[in-house]
């Protein structure tokens, strides 16, 4: 057993200091492609078993998303439906009927047997958030798509992910108003895991990943070369290890190596998951980490969506301008957005280098996030170099790349700046995309209804002292983000669509050339 372990151990740490894999072979890349769609690794007994107990005390509203009728499903919930699944009937445990006897019929949510009889027990899959309609080939009905529909990376935009966690709450929870905060297509990926921030951040879009640069870290002073990952630069240790924090997040191995690392520090402070200990006591670790070379590949080979191939798609570009558009782009963008080689015919349109959030001006609350930082739940997940940062790790957004722009309208981080598309056609998603650019390039435009969250309801506050009653109307980050050690607020920040403010001294001309320029690309 112990040299089985070992040679598992050596061969994990070899992918490690590897980074991010190679394409590989076509049965890798299927495989991996299963393993997007299918794999919990055993993240369901989190979801069903100890979310909805102390200490989370959340019970998740699958049963509310999944029992919608399939036809007004997406329009509830912005779920993608399996469209291998059909309408079920009382045989059904829910209200699909399905070849894959794990599959819900919704794309990513997945039913294992109950061990203990009952209810099935729901898990989710990478594919539950970042499987969207391909926007290319959108289906004519969101709630009836089909397989050419589907893109496995896009990042569904459409999802409300707050919706199904304040399904089961009253609406005078605090938990309820927070999860109420959260923009379609975002979710807080350290809520379970929690650094009390209330940080949610875009689903981000996975393509182009060979063009990507790499970055020469170190992580436990051991050499690793990778892409950059993370909205703040966090999962910069390569696909593999990155992947393997992802699968933590959904709940895998939660009772053996996570749940116990929350509060057990000093104060109650986190401390890191041990991924050598875990290993030792829970085989859906192992089983992962046998994986994710595959999961790796698949993800190295998704393309951005090309505007030009879709159907109508080159008539939503004013060609007249796209060469001046591209000037202007290389003049007032490229600094940032770009990886320093115009000619190289897959530029990203990034450089993936970081910034202080203060030099980008956007809400700060993404860039918070601690949970990398030594010391912390991730901190297994993270380069010598992210910890070795001033900050100890937070408080820097990456530079996005921008190819496929055209289609994951509205923008930030936190999806709150333009008006979200209404359906998933290519002429809504266009309408988004021109709405968040004017936006961006025009921020005295920008307006306070779209800027502050607030509560809808009266709100129930527990504090040392007692509860406390909020008013209809209280900004939702006057008490989202609040330590229960300390009661500091740690992001008050209340403004969601302020910053990125550069562009904005390009004449009308010009903002208009960029504006057509991205489209292309």
């Amino acid at each position: 057993m112990k040299k089985m372990l070992s040679a598992i151990t050596t061969y994990f740490i070899t992918l490690l200091v590897i980074g991010t894999c190679s394409a590989g072979n076509d049965q890798d890349v299927a495989e991996g492609r299963d393993i997007w769609f299918k794999s919990t690794f055993g993240g369901e007994h989190f979801f069903s078993n100890i979310l909805p107990n102390p200490p989370f005390s959340l019970r998740l509203a699958f049963d509310q998303m999944l029992t919608t009728p399939r036809d007004s499903r997406f329009d509830e919930y912005g779920v993608i439906n399996d469209p291998d699944c059909t309408p079920g009937d009382a045989s059904t445990s829910y209200l699909d009927k399905c070849a894959d006897p794990e599959s819900t019929g919704v794309i990513g949510v997945r039913k294992f047997p109950n061990p203990s009889g009952g209810a099935p027990l729901i898990g989710v899959t990478c594919a539950a958030c970042h499987v969207g309609f391909d926007p290319v080939r959108p289906p004519a009905n969101p709630n009836r798509p089909q397989q050419e529909n589907i893109h496995p990376t896009v990042g569904n935009q459409f999802l409300q992910i707050g919706k199904i966690f304040k399904g089961d709450l009253s609406p005078h929870d605090p938990r309820y108003q927070i999860f109420s905060s959260w923009a379609p297509g975002t979710v807080d990926t350290t809520l379970l895991e929690n650094d009390h921030i209330n940080n949610p951040g875009m689903i981000t879009p996975i393509w182009s990943v060979p063009d990507r640069p790499f970055f020469d870290v170190t992580m436990n002073g051991e050499p690793v070369r990778a892409h950059r990952g993370g909205q703040g630069g966090e999962d910069d240790i390569g696909c593999e290890q990155a992947t393997i924090r992802v699968y933590f997040n959904i709940g895998m191995c939660a009772a053996e190596c996570m749940v116990g690392h929350l509060a057990n520090g000093p104060g109650g402070s986190q401390t890191p998951i041990d991924l050598a200990e875990c290993r030792q006591i829970c085989p859906e670790l192992l089983k992962a980490e046998e994986s994710v070379g595959k999961l790796c590949a698949f993800l190295q080979t998704p393309r951005p969506p090309s505007l030009v191939n879709a159907p109508e798609g080159a008539n939503f570009i004013d060609w007249k301008v796209v060469g001046t558009g591209k000037k202007v782009f290389s003049r007032a963008c490229a600094s940032c957005h770009s990886d320093g080689d115009r000619s190289i015919k897959h530029n990203v349109l990034s450089d993936d280098l970081i910034h202080p959030f203060s030099e980008i001006g956007t809400n700060s609350c993404r860039a918070r996030t601690t949970n990398w930082m030594a010391g912390h739940i991730w901190a297994a997940f993270s380069s010598d170099q992210y910890k070795e940062r001033p900050t100890g790790g937070p408080g820097f957004y990456r530079n996005m790349p921008l190819v496929g722009i055209w289609a994951t309208a509205p923008f930030f981080h936190n999806n709150r700046l333009g008006r979200h598309p209404g359906d998933p056609s290519v002429a809504s998603l266009i309408t988004a995309y021109q709405d968040a650019m004017d936006l961006l390039l025009n921020p005295d435009k920008r307006d306070e209804p779209g800027s502050i969250q607030r509560t809808s309801d009266l709100v129930q506050l527990p504090t040392p002292s007692g509860v406390v009653t909020l008013p209809v109307g209280t900004p939702i980050a006057q008490f989202a983000s609040i330590d229960p050690n300390s009661g500091a607020n740690l992001c008050p920040d209340f403004i969601e669509n302020q910053g990125h403010y550069f562009g904005v001294e390009l004449s009308s001309e010009e903002k208009y050339a960029l504006t057509e320029f991205l489209k292309t690309r």
